[in-house]
């Protein structure tokens, strides 16, 4: 029997002094999870069972990617390397964002049909799975067919009926960051989320141990893989690019005290950068904003939609607009990069171009990895320290810190490595599928 221990303490806590209130609640809050671990632990087993004889019958295994914002995706080369292989039938859901419009990933509901024909246009098999006539999400145990795995890209604001608790029943999940491990931030490794996910992959043994560290289970469902997103520079080691000498701002969207990253400098650095790009026109501008940086701006009252419209509108003017995942091309056709985006200060490490970090005074810490790239970078933390390492690393192309980022890339050992593949090969570990590519 279920018991709603959550909800039975929130209730007794409403006669309670504050003090035993608020511990009330927590215990509430961890026996629910507990309970919910246990579901889940049992349930494993005889999807598990059920799945194996699925795979001696000669079946394949049905595996869907939960996918509510198309340009955070980052599973591509995984999703190749199941198509290829006879055990597999890969296929993207698209779905909405759970979350009010408060919050940053707040979605419009018709911007389920621009996921969807983002795969479709890369003539992926792709399902809806909500209905924005109805506002209503399909259990993906309704969905055909019915995932026996599935890959989330989000921790958080996954409907119950599409989450990880529910789908134990039927289904192995797996969870594949849509960052690439940035800040020391819980949100990262701590929410009820993580303890619910059969494996949760991370980019080193380093980030798996001070994560391991800090989570309720000890990481135990933790594998370092390294991140799917890297792995564009392994497999693209030898191609030839244009050089297009792109110069990207990227905007983060953590820009206020309601945003506990606090990366966000857009406040400061927003009308500063469309002022300097517009008298610099002889310059290829990219604007690429992080997807939640309207929808922060739009509801933390920062500016309005009309003037949300008109800034970016000049950008367009200027040069272009990236709002799409697929931009790592135009990285490696670039010539610099500004940004306060975490992800970003790693992936484009790997270019071996020079990026201008734009430095907040409320800024989450970056973990030790990404901290030691950040330390040979360039970085502003006002419209004066930016305007003069534009001129001079952009402008007059002196990139001084060239050779500090090259021993940096040694002394951590960071190289382009295939990624998807060690993931691949843990899930067919897990299945006891004995042969190679």
């Amino acid at each position: 029997m279920y018991i709603k221990y959550n909800e039975l303490a929130k209730i007794a806590a409403l006669f309670l002094p504050a003090k035993i209130a608020i511990a009330l609640r927590k215990w509430g809050l961890e026996k629910k999870i507990s309970e919910n671990e246990k579901y889940i632990k049992k349930n494993r087993v005889s999807v598990l069972k059920k799945l194996k004889k699925k795979i001696a019958r000669g079946e394949k295994i049905n595996v869907a990617f939960h996918i509510y914002d198309a340009s955070k995706w980052k599973c591509q080369e995984i999703f190749n390397l199941l198509d290829k292989d006879e055990h597999f039938h890969p296929y993207i859901v698209a779905t909405r964002c759970g979350s009010d419009f408060l919050n940053t990933s707040y979605q419009e509901p018709n911007m389920v049909f621009k996921t969807f024909d983002f795969f479709k246009n890369k003539n992926m098999e792709v399902y809806l799975s909500y209905d924005p006539k109805e506002n209503k999400f399909l259990p993906f145990e309704k969905l055909n067919p019915r995932p026996d795995i599935i890959f989330y890209q989000h921790p958080w604001y996954v409907v119950t009926n599409q989450g990880p608790v529910v789908c134990s029943k039927f289904a192995l999940t797996y969870y594949v960051p849509y960052f690439v491990a940035t800040s020391v931030s819980p949100i990262e490794y701590y929410l009820r989320f993580h303890r619910y996910i059969q494996a949760h992959y991370v980019p080193s043994k380093e980030i798996k141990e001070y994560y391991s560290k800090n989570m309720a289970n000890g990481g135990k469902n933790l594998v370092a893989s390294g991140h799917p997103i890297l792995d564009y520079f392994y497999i693209n080691s030898n191609k030839q690019y244009e050089d297009k000498k792109w110069v990207i701002y990227a905007p983060h969207w953590s820009i206020d005290s309601r945003c506990s990253l606090g990366w966000g400098t857009f406040l400061w650095s927003g009308k500063f950068m469309l002022d300097y790009a517009k008298k610099h026109s002889e310059i290829n501008w990219v604007f690429k904003p992080h997807p939640g940086l309207a929808q922060t701006l739009l509801a933390h009252s920062h500016m309005t939609k009309e003037q949300i419209d008109k800034y970016w509108s000049e950008w367009e003017k200027l040069g272009v607009v990236h709002t799409t995942g697929d931009y790592l091309d135009m990285f490696m056709e670039s010539s610099a990069m500004i940004t306060d985006c975490g992800s970003f200060e790693t992936e484009y490490f790997l270019t071996k171009k020079p990026l201008i970090h734009l430095f907040s005074k409320n800024a989450m810490p970056f973990n030790p990895f990404v901290a030691s790239l950040v330390e040979s970078y360039y970085s502003a933390k006002d419209e004066t320290e930016l305007e003069n390492t534009l001129d001079r690393v952009v402008i007059q192309g002196d990139d001084w810190l060239y050779n500090k980022r090259k021993q940096t890339a040694q002394r951590l050992n960071f190289k382009p490595e295939f990624a998807s593949e060690k993931i691949f090969e843990d899930i067919k570990k897990t299945l006891e599928i004995n042969h190679c590519l």
